[in-house]
């Protein structure tokens, strides 16, 4: 019974009373605790017995549950069977308001379910907190038990009191597209919001439920409908990783360009939101659906972003706010960056080179004045975070110059210019490479340091002392 104080809200365990010595021919109260406490322990034989000698089916224990509480917490559908052939009361609530129907619920029991609500079960009763059985059952899962409940009465479109949230947005979350489709067939609202805006479209898109999404969109949901400020569901989904229910989103019509979080689907897609938690020596990202887009979309990626291009995506289009950074540290240079730029910051030369192929302006340069080759060469990158090797940012910041018309020695508003970023990354190659082009070796930042203070206790620092005694 344990699992009752997680799965009910903290319900209280139900007191179990020291069975009586003596039989069957015992008063009333003691035949009544010992029903309840044979029907806790499975005793199917003093289950038979105590019902046969009249005793008590509704007695309580100081929580206020019943023997019929339990048989149905244990998935017992005879003594379930039993219990109310002998009369019990079918919806007896606890002091939490939990009732069999919502055990039943809470177990996925198609068949205890139909039972309780043949036997009279109320099937819009409600815990303490607002939680339906209705809202309960779509949350665990059994369309059969979701269909019972709607047949019987339910009502689809009831939100619990505290965030709004309806039985449709749970079964959606939790990943049950049967139970969705049969909610949405009996009424469910599609265009419902949490008190936070969120919509059962948009927890598809963060929780990558495809087929629930197809559900939606099939009645009627608006695929970019969200709350303000708030990503749509297409960016959510990019987001969350979910590349081919955002190409689906694309398809149903949502906006490419939706930016009202501050950024579009195209930014996400194109770069990478590392933090020293997703680094190198950091979590892996991959196995939890809260961090695995952060290094970039897992799979997929190249594909979104042909979709969202092939969709409209405006290829030089400005982040105005950077996303929300998770753990700690994080890349600050986001605000003002083109697609493009952000490509370059990861060292990805064949998305550079698609979006280039789309039309993409390579100078373009954030709000601080950070280029794409400063991006490249590793200004603003941080070893303990970033997972570009001195390979690929040497291939990057060649792609970029290459394509003609980039100040080698242009700096941001902090001083810092692409000799500071490939010296602070240990890059000795593309130290090389940028001094070769003409890149100053003494050059200071707004804080005093040259890009040999830079390059201290890396691999460049003794190329760059070389270059600087010249």
């Amino acid at each position: 019974m344990d699992r009752v104080l997680a799965d009910w809200c903290r319900c209280a365990v139900v007191t179990v009373v020291a069975m009586a010595s003596g039989g069957v021919g015992l008063g009333a109260a003691e035949r009544d605790r010992r029903l309840l406490d044979a029907v806790r322990e499975g005793d199917t034989e003093a289950v038979t017995a105590l019902l046969a000698a009249g005793a008590e089916v509704d007695t309580a224990s100081a929580d206020g549950a019943t023997a019929l509480h339990w048989a149905v917490y244990a998935d017992d559908a005879e003594t379930v069977r039993r219990l109310l052939d002998a009369g019990a009361h079918v919806d007896p609530a606890n002091d939490h308001g939990v009732t069999p129907l919502a055990l039943a619920c809470g177990n996925a029991s198609e068949p205890l379910v139909a039972a309780l609500l043949d036997a009279g079960a109320d099937p819009n009763a409600a815990l303490w907190s607002g939680e339906t059985a209705l809202m309960t059952c779509a949350r665990t899962g059994s369309a059969g038990a979701v269909e019972a409940l709607l047949a019987a009465g339910a009502d689809p479109g009831r939100a619990e009191p505290e965030e709004h949230q309806t039985a449709l947005m749970w079964a959606v979350s939790e990943r049950h597209p049967a139970a969705a489709r049969a909610l949405i067939r009996y009424g469910a609202d599609v265009a419902a919001r949490t008190k936070r805006g969120f919509t059962p479209l948009l927890f598809a898109a963060r929780e990558g439920a495809y087929e629930s999404a197809l559900a939606l969109l099939a009645a009627g949901a608006d695929p970019d409908q969200a709350a303000d400020g708030a990503p749509t569901p297409l960016v959510a989904a990019t987001v969350r990783g979910h590349a081919a229910l955002a190409g689906r989103l694309l398809e149903a019509g949502a906006d490419p360009n939706a930016a009202g979080s501050g950024y579009t689907a195209l930014h996400w897609a194109a770069g990478s939101w590392e933090t020293e938690l997703t680094g190198p020596v950091g979590i892996e990202a991959s196995r939890d659906g809260e961090w695995r887009a952060t290094a970039g979309l897992p799979e997929g990626g190249p594909e979104l972003v042909r979709a969202l291009l092939a969709h409209g995506a405006r290829v030089d289009a400005r982040v105005e706010r950077a996303p929300p950074r998770v753990g700690f540290g994080g890349r600050r240079d986001a605000v003002g960056a083109t697609p493009f730029l952000l490509a370059a910051r990861e060292a990805d030369v064949d998305l550079m080179r698609l979006l280039i192929d789309h039309g993409a302006d390579p100078r373009t340069p954030n709000a601080t004045n950070l280029t794409p080759l400063m991006a490249a060469a590793g200004v603003g990158r941080r070893l303990a975070e970033t997972r570009v090797t001195a390979v690929r940012a040497l291939a990057a910041t060649r792609f970029v110059w290459d394509l003609g018309g980039s100040d080698v020695n242009a700096a941001t508003d902090a001083g810092d210019t692409a000799l500071h970023g490939a010296a602070g990354t240990g890059a000795a190659d593309l130290v090389a490479f940028l001094v070769e082009r003409g890149a100053v070796v003494a050059v200071e930042n707004k804080r005093g340091r040259t890009p040999l203070m830079a390059a201290a206790g890396t691999a460049a620092e003794s190329l760059l002392r070389e270059l600087a005694g010249r």
